[in-house]
């Protein structure tokens, strides 16, 4: 049986449990592991998903979208005056009588704290963007705070201390003393306001919490939650069938045939904001022509991917905004399957066949290397389609793939996607609830600035982004993102796969659980019980 009684010292490697057969214990598990506990300086979809247990937001999404108040206790708006006339001051009313786990009492200081460590240039944050559209912020007393933008910033809502923004409020009476909070004690250890408060990380086994006595709603209904790194998904889809496990949240497609026929299980498939893609890195020169580029897309069968190695599970994408949304726009050039058409392309850019049927071109060959996370084997099998359907307009690509913590981990922790490490990877990212993605593609948002690991500035594109973000009124906003989405599609720097269906595997015994199409689903675990 697992201790839950207690906490083990900070980095201490344990041996692993042999039994999670608590009762009122949820037992969920997926191959990565975190690369820290710490929000602020990882930004991974698992890491999210403990997030929710452990830490608190301002607002929660629920399964319709909808913001549910978690520490703020009511969403800001120019019609209940949270939001000022000129649209430059956002303010916050934060709840009374939460605690964080240690017993502190939560308050404006922390949110505070929090903010100026975001904007901390020492701390190594993936993306500040948006946070740094903030003046200044001040208490206007210990539960009333005021961000003061330097401009109007239209998903200043979904991003600040929102779960769409990734980044929870951290305790100020923890880690203010430290010039950065990089390597503190903290980061395997964290302290939160959330449901479920840390008990131990035995790393590369699992991580434990336990339900919070002092969680402002109450304490949650469920006792203890395990959740168990286990690298290989055969592995994990075995362990469901030995009913060793409750649930799998983020189920990959390729194996959803076998996943629906398991017993004791609720098998939902539901949309969501995730998107499979495949990036080009601007820094290599092959990319930086379009031909290029529009032949790779053109190259790659999506239609069989999704029906072949996803099962039909997912749904085609051609732009980063899901049909479900406000801000699609459907008139974007499509790519669909057409070798015939990658083939001409090449042969106009000046890539002519040579020995092994690798084109070549003034002595370089057209080949590089396609990435993704070591043990994924839905990407896997993707990269080997695509080397095999790139092969037949004569581009050689090799697989050479990293892992997961590797893969994600910050630039300035040498990571791959980050660091700009790589030729062409295929992953998976979820948006957020508003539709802005100017930290993923805006030419300020470079890595460490943002998520730009495309590296690559397009003036059209930056100029819609710019647009996009300066205005409330989500008409305008729609057709900024209108010209952002066509730009994206027809200029091919990434190349847009399929939006994913979610796959969640829950236990019958598991009630609660309402799949949620943002960033994770886990917006209400106190709810939950097993």
């Amino acid at each position: 049986m697992l201790a839950v009684g207690g906490c083990s010292k900070i980095g201490e490697q344990t041996a692993p449990s042999q039994s999670y057969d608590i009762p009122g214990t949820l037992r969920y598990a997926d191959v990565q592991e975190v690369s820290g506990l710490n929000p602020l300086t990882r930004l991974e979809a698992v890491g999210t998903d403990l997030d929710m247990f452990i830490y608190g937001f301002f607002f929660n999404l629920d399964d319709k979208m909808h913001y549910v108040p978690e520490l703020a206790t009511a969403v800001p708006t120019t019609g209940n005056g949270g939001i000022s006339k000129d649209g430059l001051t956002i303010t916050y009313h934060l709840r009374r009588g939460v605690k964080w786990h240690d017993g502190a009492s939560f308050t404006a200081r922390d949110v505070i704290f929090t903010t100026h460590a975001i904007l901390n240039p020492r701390n190594d944050l993936q993306t500040r963007v948006g946070w740094d559209d903030i003046a200044s912020v001040e208490a206007v007393n210990e539960y009333e705070v005021r961000f003061h933008l330097k401009k109007i910033y239209a998903p200043a809502v979904a991003t600040f201390f929102a779960e769409s923004g990734e980044y929870p409020v951290l305790p100020a009476h923890l880690l203010e003393k430290y010039p950065d909070i990089n390597h503190v004690p903290f980061n395997q250890h964290p302290i939160g306001t959330g449901p479920f408060r840390f008990v131990k990380w035995v790393h590369g086994d699992h991580i434990e919490l336990a339900a919070s006595p002092d969680y402002w709603r109450g304490t949650p209904k469920l006792q203890h939650v395990i959740y168990r790194i286990v690298p290989d998904e055969n592995t994990i889809l075995i362990q469901l069938k030995t009913h060793e496990l409750d649930a799998w949240f983020r189920a990959p497609s390729n194996l959803y045939p076998q996943i629906s026929k398991l017993r004791g299980y609720k098998i939902q498939l539901a949309p969501s904001l995730v998107f499979s893609h495949v990036d080009l890195n601007q820094k290599n020169p092959l990319f930086t022509d379009i031909r290029v580029r529009q032949a790779i897309n053109y190259a790659l069968d999506k239609g069989k991917i999704i029906h072949d190695l996803t099962h039909g599970a997912n749904v085609a994408a051609y732009s980063d905004v899901p049909s479900f949304s406000w801000a699609y726009e459907p008139n974007v050039q499509h790519f669909d399957y057409d070798p015939v058409k990658a083939r001409r392309l090449l042969d106009d850019a000046g890539w002519t066949l040579g020995p092994g049927g690798v084109r070549q071109k003034q002595g370089k060959k057209l080949a590089f290397n396609m990435s993704s996370v070591t043990g994924g084997k839905t990407g896997e099998a993707v990269e080997y389609l695509a080397q095999t359907e790139l092969k037949q307009i004569g581009v050689q690509a090799s697989v050479k793939n990293y892992p997961a913590s590797l893969f994600f981990a910050a630039g300035q922790e040498g990571g791959i996607l980050q660091g700009g490490r790589y030729d062409a990877a295929f992953y998976s990212w979820v948006s957020g609830s508003d539709p802005d993605d100017s930290s993923l593609y805006r030419c300020n948002a470079f890595p460490p600035a943002g998520q730009n690991d495309l590296f690559w500035c397009d003036p059209t594109l930056d100029a819609a982004e710019v647009g996009a973000l300066s205005s409330y009124d989500q008409s305008v906003r729609k057709k900024y993102y209108a010209i952002v989405q066509r730009e994206l599609a027809a200029q091919s720097v990434t190349i847009f796969m399929y939006f994913q269906r979610q796959i969640f595997v829950t236990s019958t015994a598991l009630k609660g659980f309402l799949p949620a199409p943002a960033t994770t689903s886990n917006w209400n675990t106190w709810q939950w019980s097993i």
